[in-house]
């Protein structure tokens, strides 16, 4: 059996401490969270403590981390330090969600209950699919990408790396979306989306 450290502490990787039984089937032993943030648990009720600070962890052999930093600059960063260290990422993907045909995934990823991914879709690394997001036929999605809760990313889309989608976001089909852009919560995205770009609304317009 091996150890899960949750790298992070805030609300994201509180719901992934809660599902983890459902992921592992008691493979898998959570020891406690990091985070820089020591006191991001205060006032919950967790067994589980906060280790040490990001900084200062030193990963062990039998040792396996899932992150569950939301944010894509900060979790792109966090992930080559630790993986510097010697740290071991794992992707997990909830039972209830729905994988198809030829879906490929890197390491460090998230995939979260209700989630469907449809067929033929690449998926980089330390991607986080959030509750209910839908993934359409031929999709590519960048390493660092998080997706939040029942956006949907449409057939032929192409997200960059590093790109955010606030929930219930919509990226319409062949539309790329370049890296380290924001897509704002409820955005309809219709057209070619710039680096470093943040848009919002229903056509979404730069912010």
């Amino acid at each position: 059996m091996e150890k899960v450290v949750i790298v992070g502490a805030g609300g994201l990787a509180r719901m992934i401490f809660s599902w983890l039984p459902d992921f592992s089937d008691d493979k898998w032993e959570p020891i406690g969270f990091i985070s820089d943030r020591l006191d991001a648990l205060d006032g919950y009720d967790y067994d589980l403590p906060i280790l040490s600070t990001i900084q200062e962890y030193q990963p062990e052999v039998d040792h396996v981390l899932v992150m569950a930093i939301a944010d894509p600059k900060a979790k792109i960063a966090v992930a080559k330090e630790l993986e510097n260290r010697g740290a071991r990422f794992i992707s997990l993907i909830h039972p209830t969600a729905l994988v198809g045909k030829n879906v490929k995934m890197g390491k460090g990823c998230v995939v979260c209950p209700r989630a469907i991914l449809t067929c033929d879709i690449q998926i980089g690394n330390f991607v986080l699919l959030n509750l209910g997001v839908t993934i359409g036929h031929d999709a590519k999605i960048g390493n660092g990408c998080t997706v939040n809760s029942h956006s949907d990313v449409t057939g032929c889309t192409e997200l960059g790396t590093g790109v955010f989608l606030g929930s219930h976001a919509v990226i319409m089909p062949s539309v790329k979306v370049r890296d380290f852009a924001k897509i704002g919560a409820g955005s309809v995205v219709v057209k070619q989306v710039k680096a470093d770009t943040t848009v919002f609304g229903i056509p979404a317009k730069k912010v």
